[in-house]
């Protein structure tokens, strides 16, 4: 997992980024994004959103937002185990089973026109239970804690 957060603090570095969480925190897992929102909220200056699990609805505040980078937080089922990371580009999502999201992200962005579209890095990490219930299990929980610390250490 350090390797990819160190390609992920690569990537990411003087770039101004708009971090944007799908997914639902009833779904177990698959609310990794909303959770890492929750965590960063007041602790870093870039602009965050917590889309659910409907990120087609804040295509204006991304539009809006100036980000030459949006990192997308995700629970996908990228083949790995629990709590494994992968980045992701919006031209690949159509190989990969992204939650229940896949269809939005991937037309999410095209619907943006071409000037003011930013590019898009989708930050998916491998459930292990998208079961009805609240919290994290452990393997995406430490994924959770690892993408913070990378997010404070590059935005605080």
């Amino acid at each position: 997992m350090n390797a990819i957060l160190d390609e992920l603090r690569e990537r990411i570095a003087g770039r101004k980024v708009l971090l944007l969480g799908v997914g639902n925190i009833l779904q177990g897992d698959d609310g990794i994004g909303p959770y890492l929102i929750q965590r960063l909220h007041g602790k870093i200056e870039i602009p965050l959103i917590d889309a659910g699990d409907v990120p087609e609805n804040y295509i204006g505040p991304i539009e809006d937002s100036g980000a030459d980078l949006v990192l997308v937080v995700d629970a996908a089922d990228i083949g790995a185990k629990p709590g494994e990371i992968a980045l992701i580009e919006m031209a690949q999502l159509t190989d990969f089973g992204v939650s229940t999201h896949t269809a939005n992200l991937a037309l999410l962005f095209k619907v943006i026109p071409e000037e003011k579209r930013p590019e898009a890095l989708l930050v998916a990490v491998q459930p292990a239970s998208m079961q009805t219930r609240r919290g994290l299990s452990d393997a995406v929980r430490e994924s959770l804690d690892g993408l913070e610390q990378v997010l404070l250490d590059l935005f605080k």
